[in-house]
């Protein structure tokens, strides 16, 4: 199966006996996901989302449409690497619902909710055998950011980070997402929320930080782009739900085997490519292994100089992210291909 997901991405083949390229073009992200899973056993690993009502799945058509409902499918159903996943989200909620259990909020402020907090998270991955296979991702958007200081939004998702790692889980933070509501509407709290997305990567990282923001919203004023509005200037819909899914997929949270190409040289050359997020590091031993993720993003103009094929199980093919675009050009002298045989949905 070849999955086009959005970006703002092409892929350009250079067609023979002529000048002018022909373009097979799709705007933001481009993904190819090509699966062979039949024989693939699910491998123990597990996800908890905290959040408020875009984790529910608000704006969406169904929870199979929402970012997480996507993310439980793919995982678990397709990609066959996760037994089970578990929404804790809660319509309305701002972060401190999330906080650990015991935790007393300062005056005005609500108090953890001990059924959908981060506690909760943390015991529910508790039985796994490796720690590191429990991921919690963690999406508190908006709510209540208007009242809210900066610096206390991010003493608030600093205390659900460490007490999700604590036990050697991953967690990864979200960040804002543009609204423009009521209150929302106003210029200043909505370059608050956009000053908040930059706390929260420069706080976290970009390793542990999920970008819900760049590339969702207009320009023009930072209201939600209305290609993904819902129509409310809150929540995401079919499509915003699954560009976020995107987000997720490509942060690799369960460490599958992923490499990124550097920002020089061929694809097709397996030096090209490294571990390292700048495309450094290791190298890839072939691009025949199952599981195998391969990111573009580094480059903005990549190409071949020779044939190249992508196979096995699983294999993922990330051109773009979404943000900055990319524009992948086949020569019309080689071949790009990738082979593998289409996956079954387990959960069918």
């Amino acid at each position: 199966m070849i999955y086009y997901a959005c970006a703002k991405s092409v892929i350009k083949r250079q067609p023979r006996g002529h000048f002018a390229p022909f373009i097979r073009g799709i705007y933001l992200l481009l993904l190819l996901i090509l699966s062979g899973l039949n024989n693939l056993p699910a491998q123990n690993k597990r996800m908890v989302a905290l959040g408020s009502s875009t984790t529910v799945g608000y704006g969406s058509t169904s929870p199979d449409s929402s970012w997480f409902g996507r993310f439980s499918r793919y995982f678990k159903c397709r990609a066959q690497v996760m037994d089970s996943s578990f929404n804790l989200g809660v319509p309305g909620a701002d972060c401190y619902l999330g906080m650990p259990t015991g935790y007393v909020p300062p005056a005005g402020r609500p108090r953890p909710d001990s059924t959908k907090n981060v506690s909760m998270a943390v015991s529910i991955l508790r039985s796994l055998a490796n720690a590191e296979n429990g991921v919690i991702i963690v999406n508190y958007p908006s709510n209540d950011y208007n009242k809210f200081t900066i610096a206390e939004v991010m003493n608030c998702l600093q205390v659900i980070y460490d007490s999700a790692t604590s036990s050697g889980n991953r967690c990864f933070i979200t960040t804002t997402q543009p609204r423009a509501d009521s209150i929302f509407q106003s210029s200043v709290t909505k370059r608050k929320l956009a000053d908040i997305k930059d706390s929260i990567i420069n706080r976290f990282g970009t390793a542990h930080t999920i970008n819900f923001w760049d590339g969702l919203f207009d320009p023009a004023d930072t209201t939600i782009a209305a290609i993904y509005g819902a129509g409310d200037q809150v929540h995401f819909n079919d499509a915003g739900h699954k560009l976020l899914f995107e987000r997720v997929l490509a942060k690799n949270v369960f460490s599958l085997p992923v490499w990124y190409a550097a920002i020089t040289g061929p694809l097709n050359l397996l030096a090209t490519w490294g571990d390292r997020p700048n495309g450094g590091g290791n190298h890839p031993a072939n691009f025949t292994a199952d599981n195998q993720v391969f990111i573009i993003a580094n480059n903005p103009s990549p190409t071949i100089n020779g044939n190249w094929t992508i196979s096995g199980k699983n294999v993922q093919l990330i051109v773009g992210d979404g943000i900055k675009p990319v524009v992948l050009t086949i020569p019309a002298a080689y071949r790009f291909r990738i082979a593998s045989p289409q996956s079954a949905d387990r959960c069918r």
